[in-house]
């Protein structure tokens, strides 16, 4: 009996050998789904399972998209690719590489199946274009829940693409995607340290900074030195990437300095077993030396270069992300340090991992959207061990307090949350669409899960 794993280890489930089905083609899917039809089974399709909750999990038919992995075509007139549903973003750059072509948004980790990414909250940085994978999706073919092929595209029946691009795999089996693709532009990579108390204050100031100097924005927030670590990336018109010294060390991708250094350091310190107070000063000591390395450093790269591929064995650690309008976030910044002071204080709890920051445009081009009604500015809390009842705790209470301040969690990447907040954050008429949509799509509810029907309790 197979039994399939999450990517950090933290969800597994079996499934009968004889409902875990691999079709290579769409007539396959069609059969698969026509016969759940007929027995009133259920269906659910998982790609690389990078999601920390359990979305992708199903207790019937289970259809992996991993044999339909074929690039299909390229349309270098109207700057579109066609993808099976199973190719994962680093075969797609692969191939768009050396035709000098790019996927809009190249996400740090290649695993990722355009099957899921086409209709999910997956997204990078971005300040001057949309975020989010799904937003340069232009057209699928999906099998509905009756086995019919449903070819929906900016030309035909374009009015549910907008809810389609937030699939989640609840509308049907997605089959192949097209995707708009760009000239390749390399990009341009600096760094500066603040004081995060000053950052917070100018706040305003540091966010038409960013937008006149970055195209796109990431940040790590190292809160036991109070420094904010802001990487910028500027696009360049060319393709030439000259080499750089820490292109495959220190830093040539937003993750690389995450899992390659602090992640490592993190989980060896944790092994310690010392004292917060002693946690915090070595801690301390082991980032300075980087810190120092990365400030006022720069250095150009492909972006079909960014996504890599998590092995097997990759450190595993827990996200926990919210998007704050922009409006919100200094206040729910400032919140969130209280929150992390009164768990060390009354807890022992010290979080070692730096916080990630992104910055995401404003973008309406899904109707589930995190970014639908404003820019908005993420805070999302890493922890090296997601066991940890302590790190439960305060995941919980930093969950209410996100809640507070108008955040709207990452349906693939908030434990728990997700569940019990997204349903009432999330934009109320776009979300009322688009379960409209959906019941048109699959009425006897065969793509729906436990997940999400705890997520939409009283909605469907």
């Amino acid at each position: 009996m197979p039994t399939l794993i999450n990517w950090n280890d933290e969800i597994k489930f079996d499934v009968q050998e004889s409902k875990f089905k691999k079709p290579k083609s769409i007539e396959e899917v069609q059969a698969i789904v026509r016969q759940a039809n007929a027995n009133n089974a259920k269906v659910k399709v998982v790609g690389a399972m990078h999601s920390i909750t359990p979305c992708f999990v199903g207790n019937d038919i289970i259809l992996s998209n991993e044999k339909m992995n074929d690039v299909l075509s390229i349309d270098k007139d109207n700057l579109t690719v066609t993808v099976q549903a199973g190719v994962p973003l680093n075969k797609l750059c692969d191939y768009l590489k050396p035709l000098g072509y790019q996927p809009p948004v190249v996400l740090e980790w290649g695993n990722f199946h355009f099957g899921a990414v086409s209709g999910t909250h997956a997204n990078d940085a971005s300040l001057s274009d949309s975020a989010q994978v799904s937003s340069f999706v232009v057209g699928v073919k999906i099998v509905t829940s009756n086995g019919e092929l449903l070819e929906i595209s900016e030309q035909q029946i374009k009015q549910y693409l907008p809810a389609i691009r937030s699939h989640f795999g609840l509308f049907g089996v997605v089959c192949e995607v097209t995707l708009r693709i760009w000239p390749v532009r390399s990009l341009l990579f600096t760094y500066e340290t603040q004081e995060i108390g000053r950052f917070l204050t100018d706040f305003d100031r540091q966010m038409e900074k960013l937008r006149t100097s970055s195209d796109q924005a990431f940040a790590l927030i190292f809160q036991n030195v109070d420094t904010i670590l802001i990487q910028h990336r500027k696009f360049q018109d060319v393709n030439v990437c000259p080499p750089h010294p820490l292109t495959n060390s220190l830093e040539s991708k937003a993750i690389n300095l995450f899992t390659s250094l602090v992640l490592p350091a993190t989980q060896a310190l944790a092994g310690l077993h010392l004292h917060p107070h002693n946690a915090e000063a070595l801690s301390n000591f082991l980032l300075k030396g980087p810190l120092d390395a990365l400030r006022g450093s720069e250095f150009v790269i492909n972006p079909n270069d960014r996504g890599i591929l998590y092995a097997e064995d990759d450190p595993n650690f827990e996200f926990h992300d919210w998007a704050f309008p922009e409006a919100n976030w200094p206040g729910m910044v400032q919140a969130y340090r209280d929150l992390l002071h009164r768990f060390r204080k009354e807890h022992d709890f010290l979080i070692i991992l730096p916080t990630i920051v992104y910055f995401i445009k404003q973008d309406t081009n899904s109707l589930l959207s995190r970014s639908r009604n404003s820019n908005m500015v993420v805070v999302d809390p890493e922890h090296h061990d997601p066991r940890d009842p302590k790190w439960k705790d305060f995941r919980k209470a930093f969950g209410e307090l996100a809640f507070q301040h108008g955040g709207i969690p990452h349906i693939n990447k908030t434990v728990d949350a997700a569940q019990t907040y997204y349903a009432e954050a999330c934009d109320q008429d776009a979300l009322e669409e688009y379960l409209s949509v959906r019941k048109q799509f699959d009425p006897k509810g065969m793509f729906l899960n436990d997940f999400f029907e705890e997520m939409f309790r009283g909605r469907l």
